[in-house]
């Protein structure tokens, strides 16, 4: 049988999900927001040069995306 090697990242996305868990009413922007400890998580599809001015705040984003 092949041993399952987890990714570095396993950890830190268990705990994310027990945060999740025991904040039930969180959004997933929000709920990683909070759990991150930023005030601000930002997303782009923006070129570097343009950033500043297509920032979006994920903070109200029900899904994935908006």
């Amino acid at each position: 049988m092949k041993k399952i090697k987890l990714a570095k990242s396993f950890p830190v996305l268990l705990d994310f999900i027990y945060y999740c868990h025991i904040h039930p009413d969180e959004r997933f922007w929000q709920a990683l927001r909070n759990w991150s400890g930023f005030n601000y998580i930002y997303g782009s599809k923006a070129d570097i040069e343009c950033i500043n001015r297509l920032i979006n705040d994920t903070f109200y984003f029900e899904g994935k995306d908006k």
